[in-house]
């Protein structure tokens, strides 16, 4: 990849040219990489069917696995999922955060994003770079770790480009804030389903979330 498609920012106060270009990018049915609170992510307008297939394709990803969004408000996230007193509550204690919420979709959400299903995972990660890319974007994007699909965890852009080296014309712009706290994935929680089921432990505990919830 050119070195100009590499965009070094601080993460505490990122360049907004920088942002604008991402978003640019994503209203273009483009692929661009991007830090989370967890690992580095690609993302496309999650609500174009075509960027979204440039992703599984990108990935190697089987297009019956869904794959979660990114929002700047659970307030936006009304617009494409159906929020429950559950979210409400979850969201209030840890969102923004390592957490991601599965609700009902609307029916604006393609099908190609969700393997099939019937519902969307919602994340509002910690981190600057997301909720001013949310922001700006005033779409929702995809949140899937920049690897090949079973490939390694990234946490700094020399893995991103190591693994997407014989694909990385196809990305357009990558986000760099430097090395990445080497977490795991965000916790996982179905809301869709009563009582609530966690489908995936992550930063934030089990038990946390049953807490919270009171159950």
């Amino acid at each position: 990849m050119a070195i100009q498609k590499v965009f070094s920012v601080n993460p505490a106060q990122p360049d907004l040219s920088v942002i604008e270009q991402a978003v640019s990018a994503l209203h273009e049915q483009k692929i661009i990489i991007y830090p989370t609170d967890t690992t580095y992510a690609i993302a496309v307008n999650a609500l174009d069917a075509i960027a979204i297939q440039k992703l599984f394709d990108l990935k190697d990803r089987p297009t019956d696995k869904p794959i979660h969004v990114v929002v700047d408000s659970l307030q936006t996230a009304e617009k494409f999922v159906i929020v429950n007193r559950e979210a409400e509550i979850l969201s209030q204690k840890f969102l923004p955060g390592p957490l991601t919420l599965v609700l009902p979709k609307r029916e604006t959400v393609p099908d190609l994003l969700v393997g099939g299903r019937k519902t969307l995972g919602i994340r509002i990660p910690d981190n600057q770079v997301c909720r001013i890319l949310a922001q700006k974007s005033g779409i929702p994007f995809t949140t899937t770790s920049a690897n090949i699909s079973g490939g390694k965890t990234p946490y700094t852009v020399d893995e991103v480009m190591k693994q997407f080296l014989p694909q990385i014309e196809q990305i357009e712009l990558i986000i760099d804030q430097g090395a990445l706290e080497r977490k795991p994935p965000s916790t996982l929680v179905d809301l869709s389903v009563n009582p609530p089921k966690i489908l995936r432990e992550g930063p934030i505990s089990n038990s946390d979330i049953f807490s919270v919830l009171g159950e």
